[in-house]
């Protein structure tokens, strides 16, 4: 005959299994940070442009495609988005001393009035660029439609802002270029690259 002797239950956690839940909590902060950190360097990953003849070193978006074959100093779009491509484009004209930031807007309206349909200028403001220097703004939206007959959308709406500056006898011209959806949440993106933009 086995005697077996029951004992109370023993209330509370012992240390070790105290322990051993901070150590799951803080292992899962950390995970959660670390993993954080490598989301946030992944969606800001950049690729360094340098064009020596224009005098202009930019970083564009990782995944963004480049494009230098156009009448502008270079173009990167975001291919990975559906419709409209959210796009970056920097350009650079020999101007006159004479020459003003409202010329050149006013001439970029004109032209673009020609060439894009329903375009409607929003508002122009003063603009400070990176290292305290002068710049003008202008918003503005058109509609964007498929090229291509065969294939039938709806038009998009799209919204723009041009950044001009005058130096050293060039106007620098950067436009940024969203579908009006997603234009606030793209619009991070053209912060940080004129804020890492030199000329």
């Amino acid at each position: 005959m086995a005697i077996i002797e029951v004992a109370p239950r023993p209330s509370g956690l012992s240390a070790r299994q105290r322990w051993s839940h901070y150590f799951a909590l803080i292992y899962a902060v950390i995970a959660i940070f670390v993993g954080l950190n490598l989301r946030d360097s992944a969606l800001n990953a950049t690729i360094p442009y340098v064009n020596s003849s224009a005098g202009i070193r930019a970083y564009y978006p990782l995944n963004w495609l480049l494009d230098v074959s156009g009448s502008y100093v270079f173009r990167v779009r975001d291919m990975s988005q559906r419709g409209f491509k959210t796009t970056i484009e920097v350009d650079v004209q020999p101007v006159t001393i004479n020459t003003t930031a409202r010329n050149l807007l006013d001439s970029l309206t004109l032209n673009r009035s020609r060439t894009l349909s329903a375009y409607n200028v929003l508002a122009t403001d003063p603009y400070t660029l990176s290292g305290d220097r002068q710049a003008t703004a202008m918003t503005y939206v058109f509609v964007a439609s498929e090229t291509n007959p065969f294939l039938e959308s709806l038009p998009i709406v799209v919204e723009g802002l041009d950044v001009i500056t005058i130096q050293s006898g060039q106007a620098i011209i950067i436009t940024f270029l969203s579908d009006e959806r997603s234009y606030e949440e793209n619009l991070p993106i053209f912060q940080r690259f004129l804020d890492d933009l030199e000329f």
